[in-house]
This record gives C-alpha cells, structure tokens and sequence, in this order.
C-alpha cells in the first residue's frame, strides 16, 4: 500500500503538496517500513502508515501528528537517508547494503558544507566515488545535489562532457574579454568557486593527454580556491590514465584529488541497470532498438517514434531540414526532423553521426534541441571501428545523463555490439611497475627541419604481415620486421621515422591488463546503459 501510494503521488511537484498524508490499517496489518519519507512530495512532506487503529479519534490524531512530525524531523536531519529509504519504498530502486556507508559520508559533508558557508568555517574534504558500471554512483551523487539545491546551498552538477565544454567556454570568454593573461585556467577555476564552491562531477574518465593537461591544472586551482568535489568515476583515483601518454604530467591530479576527498569503493556485486532490463523484459518488453535491420526494423521504429510524437494514427508526420546550432561556434546539418510536437525528434544515420568527423559538442547540441534521437544502421563494431564505436559511445553517455529517449535499428542485440573491441582489449601482460612509453617535443628540428614529435617504447615494435604492428618485450625472440632505426639520444626516435601503418602513439601505450581495462571501460560502461535504454520504459527520467 505504501508503494502504491507513492507511485500515486509520483507527479510534478506543487507548492501546495506539502501535507502530511495520514493512512490507517485495520489492526491486524503489518509492514516491513510503517514510516516512509515519499521521495514524489518536497519536505517536510512525510508518509505516514498506522500499523493498526487506535483507540479514539483523539488518540488517533495525536499518534499520526506525532509520526508525522517525528519522520518530517528526521527528513530535515537526513534528508539523503530519508530519499533514499523514500525511493526504494517507492520501487524506484532496490535496497543495497553497501550504498549506506556512501550516503552517509554525503550526508555527513552536506552538514560539514552547509557549517563551512559561515566566516570562519573550514572547507570540508569531498568524496570521490568508484566502483563498476551500474553500482548506483550516479544516483548518489544527484541525490546529494538535490537536497544541497533544497538546502538553499549553491552546487553545480555536470557530466565530464559538459564540463570539458563549459571549462573551455570560459576559457574562451577570459581570453576574448581579458586578453592574454599568464594563467587562465586559474581565473576559471576562480569564476567557478564564485558561482559555486562545490562541483559534483559525474564519469570521471581521462583517456587522452590533451583533457589529462586541462584537468590536472584546472583541479589543481580549483582546490587552492577552496573549491570541494563530488566526483563519481570507474576507477580508482591512482588508476585513472593508466593507458595514457606521460601519464607522469597527470600525477599532479591524482595526488589533488587524494589530498582533497575521501575515496570511496562502491562494490554491490551487480549491475542494476542490467537487471532492471531483465525486469522490463519480463514486465512487457516493449523495445526501442530493433534488430536485424531490414524493413520489419524500419516499420517498428516508425511506429514507435509515431507514438513518441503523439500521433494516434501511427503515421509519423512530414519531418523538416534544417541546422542545429553547436557550441563553439558550428552547424550541424540534419535532414529529418520533428519539431511541432510537445516532443522534438531528430534523425540521423550511424555515418552522421559516428564515422564522420563530430564529437561531443555536437551530441550535447541534439540533446539540449531534441527529447528523441534516431539512429538508423549502427552495426555490430568490428576491431577496426574502434574510433567510431567511441564516438557511439560518447554520444550514449550524453543521451543516457540528460535522460533522453534513444531509438535506434542495430546490428546486433547491444551486448554484442562491441564483442571484437572486447576481444581485442581481452589479453595484456601482468600489472607491474615498469618503464611506460614517453613522448616529447624536442627543443631542435627534426630531420625535415621542423619541430617533431620523438617517442621512446620500452618494447620491440614489429610489422606484421598485413602491414599492422604489434609490441613485444625487449627480450623477445621475435624478428622485427621493420626497418631498423638508429636510436640515439637514449632510444628517443622521430614519430616520422617508425614506418609504422595505422599507428597511434597512444595504441602504443596499452599493453597491460590495467592499460586494457581503462581503454575499454567507456564501452563496457556504454553496453551497460544500453541494455536499460533499449526497453521503451527503461528511458524515462529518474
């Protein structure tokens, strides 16, 4: 009865439903939680079921007055605490052990921010939050958002997406308005202390050099300015960058990181959002993706988005062309699109999207313009797809925060999708302490005359065959099959000069089995989201 009248009142809130909602049960009645804080009505709003009928109305009136009171109390003392009993009540999630301790340490800094806002109070340490896809970080960490919002306290929430782009945004302004100054990042770090002095950052994940500079210099400032962090993450605070280029020039980062919050590891031993697939399944599996492509595909994407949109006849409307304005100054075209409804769709092909040079800017921009995105034609990710996969990837993550609704024809079902890159990323040596590759920009000109990058790998770089590469130990028995390379200067040789087809600097820098795990992670992660995504209910907003 207590789910059931949760789910009841579970609509947009209204001034107006702050009351107590008072339920009495015949005596015999029994409940495992007889007092519930009901996540739907804002505090000091309280669920308040009597285990049996008392004696006279009086009394009656008196008990529920002061069960009410009592769990409004202790609502406004732990308001975390009191969401997350209110939304397990409710079915929105189920009870895990191992969330507690979590919550409680938000809790306890929401109590230690809420003190630290007066003259003298001292800046509380943050909480870093890890643990593997699907744990429940996420829904933490916005937990502790909204009840610092409904403290009246400042918090700024982003995606590391979002926030990569709002950082370089002020960026560029400070620059625009103020000129060259020595150290902008530090005025950002600045600017964004002054708006807000706490900064919950969700998916925290770095896997190339350019974002590993920009975050280590950026976080660096913004503890000096006595900024506090929430951040959620797949890794340890020492496991993040494992797989990078100079990871050393991260290791700042790390140590600020370490120095400024408190890790915690979230470990429940289960993906939810993979069993709650399994329940939407069983429930009515009605399905957002559609496989194996072919007409029969197409007709039910066309009948689902029909719906989406509203239409009662099952036929989708004439769309429109037009161009999406992106951050930073670009279009992006888009051929088929749905704007006259309530509800705003947008369609476009896997190649638009995935194999054609556009990024994360570019998914931001359809997902602030449109609550549907179609994707017609994503494949099953062969090895070779690698970039484009990653590009899907980061496009489901932005999807997936904002709560928007994917629809999509696919290959394959979503956990085969990355099944090769998996395959690929499923070997690598042992984890131990041992020279990492390196890469520099020499102070003198190449061999061309010009500034060029220099790499040194402490591992044998062989050609294939088929003209790829592959490392190997340097006390391997295997032949090299490339051109030999003098090395001088310490075995540091030009980029230019390896010979080496299809090559990166950064594939050259994955080899370990922790290497490997951090490559691979934004798929498994992207894998995880889609199972719950592609059930129709699976992507409302939480």
């Amino acid at each position: 009865l207590a789910r059931a009248l949760c789910f009841r009142s579970a609509r947009p809130r209204t001034d107006t439903m702050r009351a107590a909602v008072l339920v009495q049960l015949p005596r015999p009645a029994r409940l495992a939680r007889p007092i519930a804080a009901c996540p739907a009505l804002t505090a000091p709003a309280v669920l308040c079921v009597a285990v049996h009928a008392p004696a006279t109305a009086a009394a009656s009136r008196r008990d529920f007055a002061a069960a009410a009171v009592a769990a409004s109390d202790r609502g406004r003392r732990q308001p975390l605490l009191a969401n997350y009993e209110g939304r397990v009540a409710a079915g929105l999630c189920r009870h895990s052990a191992a969330q507690v301790p979590c919550l409680e340490r938000l809790q306890q800094l929401l109590a230690e921010f809420r003190a630290s806002r007066s003259a003298t109070g001292k800046t509380p340490r943050g909480v870093y939050i890890y643990g593997d896809p699907g744990a429940g970080k996420t829904m933490m960490m916005d937990m502790f958002h909204q009840a610092v919002c409904e403290s009246g306290l400042p918090s700024r929430r982003a995606h590391f997406h979002d926030f990569m782009l709002d950082m370089n945004r002020e960026l560029h302004r400070i620059r625009r308005e103020v000129g060259g100054i020595q150290d902008p990042l530090a005025k950002v770090a600045q600017n964004f202390v002054k708006e807000s002095p706490l900064l919950c950052f969700d998916e925290c994940h770095v896997l190339n050099v350019g974002d590993a500079l920009l975050m280590r210099s950026f976080f660096e400032r913004l503890f000096e300015a006595g900024g506090i962090v929430v951040a959620t993450s797949n890794l340890a605070p020492d496991e993040l960058y494992s797989s990078g280029i100079n990871r050393e020039v991260f290791q700042p980062f790390i140590d600020a990181m370490m120095a400024h919050c408190d890790p915690i590891r979230l470990s429940v031993g289960e993906d939810f959002r993979k069993s709650r697939s399994a329940s939407l399944a069983a429930a009515s599996g009605e399905r957002t993706f559609f496989w194996p492509p072919g007409p029969e595909a197409d007709r039910r994407l066309r009948s689902t988005l029909a719906t989406l949109l509203g239409e009662a006849s099952g036929e989708l409307p004439v769309p429109t062309a037009g161009d999406i304005r992106v951050p930073m100054g670009r279009m992006l075209p888009c051929r088929r699109m749905w704007v006259d409804s309530h509800v705003r769709a947008a369609e476009f092909s896997y190649d638009e999207l995935c194999t054609r040079p556009v990024g994360t800017y570019d998914y931001i921009a359809l997902a602030e313009n449109f609550d549907v995105l179609v994707l017609t034609g994503v494949p099953r990710f062969a090895s070779t797809d690698e970039n484009a996969a990653r590009r899907f990837a980061s496009l489901v993550d932005i999807l997936y925060d904002r709560h928007k609704r994917l629809l999509c024809t696919i290959e394959a079902p979503p956990h085969e999708l990355f099944a090769a890159i998996r395959e690929q990323y499923s070997g690598g040596a042992e984890d131990i302490d041992e020279p990492r590759a390196q890469v520099r920009m020499p102070t003198f000109g190449g061999s061309s005359g010009k500034h060029v990058a220099q790499f040194r790998l402490p591992h044998t770089v062989h050609y294939t065959e088929h003209g790829g590469y592959n490392v190997s130990g340097a006390d391997s028995e295997q032949p090299s099959l490339r051109p030999q390379m003098e090395e001088q200067d310490g075995g540091w040789v030009e980029w230019s000069a390896t010979g080496l087809k299809d090559a990166s600097m950064f594939d050259l820098t994955c080899h370990t089995k922790a290497q490997q795990h951090d490559r691979l992670l934004p798929l498994l992660r992207c894998e995880s989201r889609l199972e719950e995504m592609s059930y129709l209910h699976g992507q409302t907003s939480a």
